[in-house]
């Protein structure tokens, strides 16, 4: 893939921030699949954080026109800024997609490349949600890094390092990321993310992540696990500044009482969100096939078992 040829194919705009000043810049990547989990996230951000300006950008692809409507809808309704980056996916035909995730996971690699001209972006994976004054996350300073990012769990850290043969490094999930956006281009970050990918495709098994990890070792700031939670043992509840629904069934999607995550604090946590935006009124997704049911049911039945 040369990330020097034109990657973007169309950008659209939907701006109705009434004040410019001390701008936060928020980036995501998505498919049409994401758009509403995506939309939630933003106006979670929006209302718990209501005194700041914010200015959200995405890079996406195959958006449907029902999509880009509600977003211009909820830019509306939030006074925000929506600028979004659509891409050519022929840049990513060739890269491998092992994991259980979409080729849109590899978009948080092309956005300082796209969104150059900002000093700081903040990465946020589209599931994840804001559920207090994110103040303390938006004012860390990455120091002499290149992104601040928070560990992932002890059990991915030592898979992970052992199968990349990273040395003396924490693993990080990327998540959530923040990123010094001149530091990133200068370093040509997302051109060396892309030649490791190809070069170590029989090693890499989370695609991105794995290959973010090996780029920026030891030029990783680690921040608390309240800015992107997954485990909810990792926290007390209520120190948790952005939450992360990484598992699977997602919350809004049917069979979401299966998912080991909820709970009375977390269950209606998500759709609380989603009532402010444009799909409110949508039904619950019904993807689910006959391995995923047994093994969300095998999970779900565990947790119990371990209560006992």
């Amino acid at each position: 893939m040369n990330l020097n040829e034109r990657i973007v194919k169309n950008i659209i705009e939907y701006r109705y921030l009434h004040d410019t000043l001390n701008i936060i810049n928020i980036a995501y990547g998505i498919d049409d699949n994401y758009a509403r989990c995506m939309a939630t996230s933003i106006a979670s951000f929006c209302m718990n954080n209501n005194n700041k300006n914010f200015c959200f950008y995405i890079i996406a692809t195959n958006l449907s026109n029902e999509t880009k409507k509600n977003l211009n809808v909820l830019a509306k309704n939030l006074n925000i800024d929506v600028v979004i980056y659509e891409i050519d996916n022929k840049f990513f035909k060739d890269m491998p997609t092992v994991h259980v995730v979409s080729l849109a996971a590899y978009f948080r690699i092309l956005l300082p490349i796209i969104v150059y001209n900002v000093d700081v972006l903040f990465y946020i994976d589209a599931d994840i949600i804001c559920l207090k004054d994110a103040s303390e996350f938006f004012d860390i300073k990455l120091k002499e890094n290149i992104i601040a990012a928070i560990p992932d769990n002890e059990k991915m850290n030592r898979k992970r390092n052992d199968s990349l043969k990273l040395k003396n490094h924490v693993y990080f999930n990327s998540g959530v990321l923040i990123i010094d956006v001149k530091k990133w281009n200068k370093n040509k970050i997302s051109n060396r993310i892309v030649t490791v990918i190809n070069k170590y495709k029989d090693v890499i098994k989370y695609e991105d992540q794995d290959a973010l990890n090996m780029v920026l070792s030891k030029k990783v700031r680690y921040i608390s696990k309240k800015f992107n939670c997954i485990n909810l043992k990792d926290i007390d509840v209520r120190e948790i500044v952005l939450l992360h629904f990484a598992n699977h069934p997602k919350p809004w999607n049917r069979f979401w009482s299966l998912n080991v995550i909820n709970n009375e604090f977390t269950k209606n946590l998500y759709s609380k969100y989603e009532e402010i935006t444009p799909w409110k009124n949508c039904p619950l997704e019904n993807k689910a096939n006959l391995k995923n049911m047994i093994k969300w049911i095998i999970k779900y039945l565990l947790k119990f078992m371990k209560k006992k």
